[in-house]
């Protein structure tokens, strides 16, 4: 179902990258966000008999390119470059000619892409990415797919109308901590190797 197509390999899956990087190119600001794609890995997912397709869009970015508030909540957690993952994701399903029950299949495919996320970070030796994610796509990773975000900032509080938020890829990791001082403990987090 799903297949993980690493930088190095990106030649090989070149038509379906393509069609993957245009659904993200429709919106400026998610890819102003991810323009260089050609560094990024990609979890792909397509049925082609149900008609259903996407995945997720994962860069290893500066945290300077972050928007402010994710930034300065993830310093502390960057890697000794300053870099972090981030991640977008697009989930289409243009299906006209079954009858299909939209609300099971999300429930599907979001639980299964947050798995392939979770393994990603197991990999990578990461503990939370960074999203960058159009409105519906967070409202479908939040109400259908019970995915557990540290921190939200919504699309009514970007200047980009895009979702920024903080995911766990351990759904039992340790959250942040306040300090006596109010300040945060993120010693027991990572986000980038």
């Amino acid at each position: 179902m799903f297949m993980t197509i690493e930088p190095k390999d990106h030649h090989f899956h070149r038509l379906l990258l393509s069609s993957f990087v245009e659904l993200v190119k429709k919106n400026s600001a998610l890819s102003h966000s991810f323009q260089n794609h050609k560094e990024a890995t990609f979890i792909n997912f397509q049925d082609k008999r149900r008609m259903i397709f996407g995945g997720a869009l994962l860069l290893k970015q500066k945290v300077t390119a972050l928007h402010k508030k994710i930034g300065e909540r993830i310093t502390k957690l960057a890697s000794k470059k300053g870099e972090v993952w981030t991640c977008t994701l697009n989930l289409q399903l243009k299906n006209n000619k079954y009858p299909i029950d939209f609300e099971s299949i999300s429930e599907i495919l979001y639980r299964d892409i947050y798995q392939k996320l979770t393994e990603f970070g197991i990999k990578k030796k990461i503990d939370y990415l960074c999203m960058v994610l159009e409105p519906g796509e967070h409202l479908c990773t939040e109400a259908i797919g019970a995915w557990p975000y540290v921190f939200e900032l919504s699309s009514h509080d970007s200047l980009d109308n895009l979702f920024h938020g903080i995911l766990s890829l351990t759904r039992n990791s340790l959250k942040p901590c306040k300090n006596p001082d109010n300040s945060m403990d993120y010693s027991e987090i990572r986000l980038a190797a």
